[in-house]
């Protein structure tokens, strides 16, 4: 895999915690978990390539309201393994919230959800690109 730098990383968020301590990042965001996992896929039909995975952590699909995702800004040809992969999570959080209300957590609960999601990514991140510079944990 070649080097990736914050200048060639999109993320695809709906955690507002993302939004301020990783904005060197070229950024979209989103409303909802579902519509982070289906923007990430289309940009992988562009031709990007999935960064980070889409189901990180133990944190189950239906649980937490947040879910952040990194792909390649650099475009190819269509990447199957990311392809596969994406459509594999879209799939497991169609199951997992099936049939159920979205839940209502208090705010702590709420600032929680996005620590544990901004922290699963930054790993991802740090993976990728060696290591985060500028970041405020």
């Amino acid at each position: 895999m070649s080097a990736y730098n914050s200048d060639r990383i999109l993320l695809i968020s709906n955690n507002p915690k993302v939004e301020i301590k990783l904005e060197a990042f070229q950024q979209e965001s989103c409303d909802s978990y579902q519509q982070v996992l289906f923007k990430a896929r289309d940009h992988i039909h562009g031709g990007a390539r999935l960064l980070t995975h889409p189901l990180a952590g133990s944190v189950k699909p239906g649980e937490s309201p947040y879910r952040s995702v990194a792909v390649s800004r650099q475009k190819g040809e269509l990447d199957m393994r990311s392809l596969e992969v994406i459509e594999s999570a879209i799939e497991r959080f169609s199951i997992m919230t099936a049939h159920r209300d979205e839940r209502q957590y208090p705010q702590q609960t709420m600032e929680d959800f996005q620590l544990i999601d901004f922290n699963l990514l930054l790993t991802g991140l740090e993976s990728v690109t060696g290591r985060i510079e500028g970041v405020t944990k």
